[in-house]
This record gives C-alpha cells, sequence and structure tokens, in this order.
C-alpha cells in the first residue's frame, strides 16, 4: 500500500495520484492541514517545504519524479522476471 502526503489543488499531489491508479496500485491519500499538519510531515521528512511525499508502505520513495522511477523500475522487473521485453 503506497501513502501520499499532499494537498488539494496541488498538481503532484494529483500526479502521484493518477500514477498509482494507472498502475493499479492501493494508495491512501493523507491532505495537509486536513490529515497532517506542517511540524508532523517534518518529523516524517525533516527540512521539507513540499507535498507530496510518497511511502511505499514504510519505504520513503520520494517525489512525484521518485515514484515514476520507482514504478517503472518495478514494472521492468516483473517483465524481466516474468520473461517480457
Amino acid at each position: 500500500m503506497f501513502y501520499i502526503y499532499g494537498a488539494r489543488e496541488s498538481k503532484g499531489t494529483d500526479k502521484a495520484e493518477n500514477l498509482l491508479i494507472i498502475c493499479q496500485k492501493e494508495y491512501k491519500l493523507f491532505l495537509y492541514n486536513e490529515d497532517f499538519t506542517f511540524n508532523q510531515l517534518q518529523k516524517l521528512i525533516p527540512e521539507t517545504q513540499v507535498v507530496p511525499h510518497i511511502f511505499d508502505g514504510p519505504k520513503y520513495v520520494g517525489g512525484v519524479k521518485e515514484l515514476y522511477d520507482y514504478l517503472y523500475t518495478m514494472v521492468k522487473f516483473d517483465e524481466d522476471r516474468n520473461g517480457g521485453g
């Protein structure tokens, strides 16, 4: 299960959600000032100033670009393991 710490009307949060939907990955969205505060986010990601931040379970993935790379690596690994090309 993926966890997105994002914000309403955030293009990055929307992109992260869309990537996970396209890849058919389960996720839970936590919204800034509704589900978490800035101080709580800084406890997870010190010195952060932006959202979204994405986790795969307890593993920190990063932002949208890192999520894209992470998902691409997962798909590539599955293809290689299953003999796909």
